[in-house]
């Protein structure tokens, strides 16, 4: 509760509306009945949401059970199904984050509070370091992006636990969190187990330095808008402006188009290869490169993006 009220305190207005992103787990029925105690006087600012996925024969089940605790603390539910495609290349753990977050979005409310802790913050950090991304994957997840607020990232699981079982409450065991085919699930279940053992305060330190990677980011933002200069930050992009920076400003400013546009950066040897022939391309040449989830490429001199739908 102190987690949630310095949180709302120090970002959110008075007559701003807040969401609870609700899946009926531990974490999300924590933080919905906590944040609930601590907007008690003025509970009407309070509603949650509820993103169906259909991934488990449990799913609706799920959602009626969410209705139902909903309803007996008085918070308005909205409950709202996607569809995952699996064809866009992203795998079901990354399509499934990518529309729930969509979702959330476009909930009118003006601000969606997410359950995430320091051991999602570990989980996240180690998973992107090990998928080869660079500072901005090792940011992991902000305190604060958007719309979205994440009050419980100093707070390790534990912690989470012991109000659960203070306040007497129940929630929804998701059997596939028991999954080690899913590489949260197995960073979760394998790999962190074995390093608090070694080191107990693992995930606390983990999320700290994800922290510090988040502030790091931020400068690498600046400098990519410094190197923009008076051009908009927008596709299609002049190539000159990649030619002429020193080759690890040209990655930077790429890397952060693309992340303001929402899509992860192509591999670091994708990157390099794609940048270099960018750099050398003459006037007739038309360097490309398709990914799942966008496509890139050079024609008259400048840069082009497209998303795929």
């Amino acid at each position: 509760m102190q987690a949630i009220h310095a949180c709302i305190s120090s970002t959110v207005r008075d007559q701003d509306a807040l969401a609870v992103a609700y899946s009926g787990g531990l974490d999300s029925t924590v933080l919905l009945h906590a944040t609930r105690r601590v907007l008690d006087r003025s509970p009407a600012r309070l509603s949650a949401i509820h993103v169906n996925h259909g991934l488990s024969p449990n799913a609706d089940a799920w959602a009626d059970i969410c209705a139902d605790a909903c309803r007996k603390i008085d918070v308005p539910l909205h409950i709202c199904r996607v569809a995952l495609s699996q064809k866009t290349g992203e795998g079901i753990e990354g399509e499934a984050r990518r529309l729930r977050i969509a979702e959330l979005m476009r909930h009118p409310a003006q601000w969606v509070l997410l359950a995430h802790h320091a051991d999602d913050q570990a989980e996240t950090l180690l998973h992107n370091l090990l998928r080869g991304t660079g500072i901005r994957g090792a940011a992991a997840m902000p305190y604060r992006r958007e719309k979205f607020l994440r009050p419980f990232l100093g707070l390790g699981r534990g912690v989470i636990k012991e109000y659960a079982d203070a306040q007497g409450l129940v929630w929804i065991d998701d059997e596939s969190n028991q999954d080690c085919k899913y590489t949260r699930n197995y960073l979760r279940a394998k790999i962190l187990p074995s390093i608090r053992d070694r080191f107990p305060t693992a995930s606390e330190q983990l999320a700290a330095a994800a922290e510090r990677f988040g502030e790091a980011n931020l400068l690498l933002e600046d400098l990519a808008q410094m190197d923009l200069n008076d051009t908009p930050a927008e596709f299609p992009l002049p190539i000159d402006k990649l030619q002429n920076l020193p080759e690890a400003r040209a990655r930077n400013l790429l890397r952060t188009l693309l992340a303001w546009r929402g899509v992860q950066a192509p591999d670091e040897a994708r990157l390099r290869e794609f940048l270099r022939q960018l750099r050398s391309a003459g006037n007739d040449k038309r360097p490309s490169l398709d990914l799942p989830a966008y496509r890139l490429w050079c024609e008259k001199r400048l840069l082009h993006f497209c998303r795929r739908s």
